[in-house]
This record gives structure tokens, C-alpha cells and sequence, in this order.
């Protein structure tokens, strides 16, 4: 059950009870949305599902939440879903995501009627997953920041797009990591539009991993600004 507002003497039924102490267990009523959600006032207290295989986000904006309130958000599906700040603030502690990967989930808990702090269930140590890219060129896609190592394993030379904040929101802080396994070509790292990019390679902006089974780690220390270590040139 939604948050529920009670008078002064009031007579509370068994079913209210039970939803009380369901809420309070983190409970509540649940809901399961398909698609990009914006939160509303009746989620207070709830849990909130996504179930897409794109990727997906849910925005909190203000005015709708009281200090106190809180929100149950999980992802079951395998699209990415990512809490956004819409005109509210949503913090989190240093290292943790706001992007759910399938099977993650957290709590959003109100501070104010502007602003969230997001609690994420402990998942423990996740293994890490890839992406093989046999194509000539490449941009990076939300779930590459899920723990994820990209594998560039073409032949010849491949084109690595940073894109944009505006088309891909990645957390700051979010590390990618890379690695060329293709015999020959080089594999190049460029910025999108807006993207400024910053390496001890030859050219900082471009840098370039010109052989087989070397990698890289690609770092979102701002909105876009990124980091490029590792064995570039």
C-alpha cells in the first residue's frame, strides 16, 4: 500500500496494519513498469520494478516526496535502468551506481522533498562479463560501465567513440575497461561531441593501443571529461 496519511483517534483496520509493518520490512505495494518511469507521490512506500530489455531510466523530481519517505527500486530484466535526477537530487555514496544491472536494486531514501539518498542492495563481488566487437568502428554503450571488459578483436584498424553525456549518462567515476586482441591495426580512441579526453599518449586527446593484448581503462571523472590509462601510445 502507498503511504497512507491517518487522523488524530483513528481506527486503523487490520489490512492498514499489515500494510504498515509490510512498509517497514521494505515491503508494500509493488508495481512493474515496461518503460522509462518518472516517480510520483503514490510510490512512497512502494517498490518499484523495471522489466525491460532496453535500457530504461526512473526520474525523482521534487515536491512530491517528504523526508522520510522512501522507495524500493529494482531491475528485472537485462536492460540497464538508471536512477535520474530529474529537478530533485539523488546523491549516493563514492563508488556506488545508480545504473541497475538485471537483478540489482536499491532504496531511494528522502531527505527532503528535493533531494534522495540512494542505498544499493550489496550484490557481493561480481564476475567480470564482456563484449566482443568485431566491427570497424564502436561507441560505448550504458552497460559497458556494468563491470564489463570491451574486447576489440578485429583485424585492422577500429575506431573507439567516447560518446556524450547528453547520449550515454554514465555515473561519473564509471571505469571501462578495453583490450585489442586483433592481430593487426590499431585501435583508436576518440571523443564524441563535447567529450575532452585526457592520456599520456602521443596525441592526449586520441590515444592509441597499436598491439595485440594490450588494454586500457577508460575513467568518467566529470560530465565529459574522461581518463585514458593503461598501455596506449
Amino acid at each position: 500500500m502507498a503511504k497512507q496519511t491517518f487522523t488524530t483517534g483513528q481506527v486503523l483496520t487490520a489490512a492498514q496494519v499489515n500494510s504498515l509493518q509490510q512498509t517497514a520490512m521494505l515491503g508494500g505495494d509493488a508495481s512493474v513498469k515496461t518503460s522509462s518511469y518518472t516517480l510520483v507521490a503514490a510510490d512512497a512506500g512502494t517498490s518499484v520494478a523495471m522489466n525491460s530489455t532496453s535500457a530504461t531510466t526512473i526520474t525523482v523530481n521534487t515536491g512530491l516526496f517528504a523526508a522520510g519517505d522512501t522507495v524500493t527500486i529494482i531491475n528485472q530484466n537485462t536492460g540497464a535502468c538508471t536512477i535520474t535526477a530529474g529537478t530533485a537530487t539523488v546523491n549516493k555514496a563514492s563508488g556506488a551506481s545508480l545504473t541497475l544491472s538485471q537483478y540489482q536494486g536499491g532504496v531511494l531514501d528522502f531527505t527532503s522533498s528535493s533531494a534522495a539518498i540512494f542505498f544499493p542492495f550489496d550484490v557481493g563481488a561480481q564476475l567480470l562479463s564482456t563484449r566482443t566487437v568485431t566491427a570497424t568502428s564502436d561507441t560505448f554503450v550504458l552497460t559497458d560501465a556494468d563491470n564489463k571488459l570491451v574486447v576489440y578483436s578485429t583485424t585492422g584498424t577500429v575506431t573507439l567513440t567516447i560518446p556524450p553525456n547528453s547520449s550515454v549518462a554514465m555515473t561519473t567515476g564509471s571505469v571501462l575497461n578495453i583490450i585489442k586482441t586483433g592481430a593487426t591495426g590499431t585501435l583508436s580512441i576518440t571523443q564524441g561531441a563535447g567529450v575532452t579526453i585526457s592520456s599520456a599518449g602521443a596525441t592526449s586527446t586520441n590515444p592509441v593501443i597499436t598491439s595485440a593484448f594490450k588494454a586500457a581503462s577508460c575513467i568518467k571523472v566529470d560530465t565529459n571529461t574522461w581518463y585514458v590509462i593503461g598501455g596506449i601510445a
